[in-house]
């Protein structure tokens, strides 16, 4: 059976396959590029349409090898800012301290890439389809049955239309991310109360750089509640991001997403140099 092509209407009724992966992004793009290369009927549902933002915009070196064996490494160069190592700066010394990756385990793998997730999920999705595999957006997962007498899955999904329809597969791969799709369904997904962290960030332009071959460096900054990201990327694009817990994020108090990322940003001297002439280009976001 042939797949359907990409963005296929899915009329109401059922689709048999023999894989279908739930989740559109890095996870889930690779492994039904390389499950269709290999000859096999799969599909894939994403609840989004593409290109859309994410965050987890750093790769590390280790990344390059499976770009070049997805037959993606010239799109992802195209698209990514060269990373040749991490900076780490503590508040508490005027030493800062970079992680060269020429320097690290394997010496082949001396540089990686800062990507936008939204072109960099986008390539690894339109990848999948071009090797075969049936690709779905704006269609998400709403129910599971790993009970089916074929000893297969049925999986239940929702257009962004309204039209629901039904997948029967031989092997379900859960690539959902942060969704946790079979977990949340089955109630199986436990916190580690040790690490319940959040996220606030946003996009800025004219933020200052480092010069010369540092320039594309992820910087990571400590500060008393947690610690920021600041990540350079192509077209005067730079993520910066603050990690927090609970506690902290309690004393926003009533304080828009914005004002409480600068006003965190504003107790951690060095960030706020590297930011005095940038503005931001997107909303603040929390996760």
């Amino acid at each position: 059976m042939v797949p359907p092509p990409l963005n296929d209407p899915c009329a109401t009724g059922e689709t048999a396959c023999d894989v279908l992966v739930i989740g559109g992004g890095p996870a889930g793009s690779t492994a039904a590029a390389l499950l269709a290369e290999r000859g096999y009927h799969v599909h894939v549902l994403d609840k989004d349409r593409h290109p859309r933002f994410h965050i987890g915009e750093s790769l590390l070196p280790a990344n390059l090898p499976l770009f070049e064996r997805l037959g993606v490494a010239d799109d992802i160069r195209a698209i990514g800012m060269h990373k040749p190592g991490a900076e780490f700066v503590s508040p508490h010394h005027a030493h800062t301290q970079t992680f060269m990756f020429a320097e690290a385990w394997n010496k082949a793998l001396p540089s990686a890439y800062q990507v936008k997730r939204a072109e960099f999920d986008q390539v690894l999705l339109r990848n999948a389809a071009r090797k075969g595999a049936a690709v779905h957006e704006g269609c998400r997962a709403t129910a599971v049955s790993l009970d089916e007498p074929d000893g297969g899955v049925r999986v239940t999904a929702r257009l962004d239309d309204g039209q629901e329809h039904h997948w029967r597969a031989r092997f379900l791969v859960d690539a959902s991310g942060r969704d946790t799709f079979l977990a949340s369904k089955f109630r199986i997904k436990d916190r580690n109360p040790r690490h319940s962290s959040a996220a606030v960030y946003a996009h800025f332009r004219h933020a200052r750089r480092h010069e010369g071959e540092a320039e594309g460096n992820i910087t990571i900054f400590w500060f008393e509640h947690g610690w920021f990201w600041f990540i350079p990327m192509t077209e005067d694009t730079t993520s910066v991001g603050m990690v927090t817990w609970p506690y902290h994020m309690k004393t926003r108090q009533g304080r828009s997403l914005e004002r409480f990322l600068m006003d965190n940003i504003a107790t951690c001297d060095k960030l706020q140099e590297r930011l005095a002439q940038a503005e931001r280009m997107t909303e603040v976001e929390a996760t």
